[in-house]
């Protein structure tokens, strides 16, 4: 992804109407555009100095009363000279601010560009970049705390103390491979295998934390399944207090999957109500019930309600599968004692009389809880990261097949290997469309 080296901005407030609008300014132009905007009443910039000022468009009319707030090169967070524009938040002042900046020659910033440029200025790394993208977008106190510790680096330092070991193993091999006179090739093995083995350990660790950081930075994905009319549409209502999908006695109502965001105690949702699941000729149902396959494979949660009367129940993946038993409120005292007995673990409620919706809401904070645990503080900030050292493990344990335990050259092929992952997950060889693919995520004035 390239960088233009022209000075763009953007706003880097919410948009609309408010108390202050921020516009950001970063490039050669930054201050020079501050002199021309100020009438040359500014010309000293000092670094991290806040002033007051008006300013004025090209025909000398008054834009705002504002404050103008100085970072120099190369101490800036895009590494560049940036300026940022504190107005009062009326998106009139902010239009004719945009409309002044264009006139000087500027032009508005592309999504996540002040990012990209911190990036290529060597002010992060891709892994904090990414970090500041999840704090952005987290939607969990802990997923907060967590991204915020990528965005200083914690989870970049812990990358590179684990890619170390494999430098110093490597090293070792090579030198043994092509400059050692005497014979250490059995200890040089010893002491790779044992460097590699605690490097797979710690990478496990750490990608096994993107699938928690996940939930608490987006929320976990809870998808509700079962047979047409069992109660999959009032369930999605009465757990969000209010009318979201269309409830009738027809089958196969629901053709599409509808999402809406909640929250279980501290843990945020997305609550997906599916087709009914059964066989079908009509094709526009078909292409629901492949869709509600689909959200099961991807989900963290899936609430399987049941029938005690149909045959057209599914099994899904007990390690995350509560089974639901609904409409209680039509069953005898002897049917529900019989589903517990048969069904230990699973919850009776009445989604249309509320019943049994307190325990079922406690199983899944529960549930959460587990799938959220870890005594691991950093986590993994985006699939791309897990992705690749997923690869990287592969190669190191291609290290310690026992075929390639009696080859140096074997060894240290591999290694290079998952080393060169590493570097992907640290952004020092990404290609363009991987700069790209992160940097677009972001919005326009970040």
């Amino acid at each position: 992804m390239s960088v233009n080296k022209d000075t763009v901005f953007a706003l880097s407030s919410a948009q609309g109407r408010a108390a202050l609008s921020v516009i950001r300014i970063s490039g050669e132009r930054a201050f020079l555009i501050v002199e021309k905007l100020t009438k040359n009443k500014i010309k000293k910039f000092e670094h991290q100095k806040s002033i007051p000022s008006n300013i004025y468009n090209k025909n000398n009319n008054l834009i705002d009363k504002v404050v103008l707030s100085f970072y120099c090169s190369p101490n800036s967070y895009t590494g560049e000279n940036l300026v940022e524009i504190t107005t009062h938040g009326n998106p009139i002042i902010v239009d004719n601010l945009f409309n002044t900046l264009l006139d000087l020659g500027l032009r508005l910033a592309n999504p996540g560009e002040f990012t990209n440029r911190a990036y290529h200025n060597e002010k992060i790394d891709l892994v904090q970049a990414e970090s500041i993208l999840a704090t952005i977008n987290a939607i969990s106190k802990t997923g907060v705390k967590s991204s915020l510790l990528g965005v200083v680096g914690k989870l970049s330092n812990r990358l590179e103390k684990i890619k170390q070991l494999l430098v110093i193993s490597l090293g070792e091999l090579e030198y043994e491979l092509d400059i050692s006179e005497v014979d250490n090739r059995d200890l040089v093995i010893e002491k790779s295998k044992e460097s590699i083995k605690k490097v797979i350990g710690d990478m496990k660790k750490l990608i096994k934390s993107h699938n928690k950081a996940s939930i608490l930075t987006d929320g976990a994905k809870i998808v509700i399944i079962g047979a047409p009319n069992v109660g999959k549409s009032t369930l999605l209502n009465t757990l969000i207090k209010r009318d979201r999908s269309i409830v009738t006695n027809t089958p196969g109502t629901t053709r599409d999957t509808i999402e809406t965001l909640t929250s279980f105690s501290n843990y945020p949702a997305l609550l997906i109500d599916t087709a009914g699941i059964r066989k079908t000729k009509n094709q526009i149902e078909i292409a629901g019930i492949k869709k509600t396959e689909n959200e099961i494979k991807s989900s963290d949660i899936i609430f399987n309600i049941q029938s005690n009367t149909k045959k057209e129940n599914v099994e899904t993946d007990p390690t995350k599968t509560i089974k639901i038993f609904n409409k209680s409120d039509l069953m005898t005292e002897q049917e529900k004692n019989n589903i517990q007995n048969n069904n230990p673990t699973c919850v009776i409620i009445s989604a249309k009389t509320k019943r049994g919706i307190k325990e079922l809401r406690s199983k899944t904070e529960k549930l959460l809880k587990k799938k959220t645990e870890s005594t691991e503080p950093l986590f993994l900030s985006s699939k791309r990261q897990q992705t690749a050292l997923k690869e990287s493990k592969k190669h190191l344990k291609k290290a310690l097949k026992k075929e390639s335990l009696f080859e140096l050259e074997i060894i240290a092929h591999n290694l290079r290997l998952a080393l060169n992952e590493f570097d992907w997950v640290l952004g020092k060889t990404s290609t363009d469309n991987i700069l790209e693919s992160v940097f677009s995520k972001f919005c326009v004035g970040k």
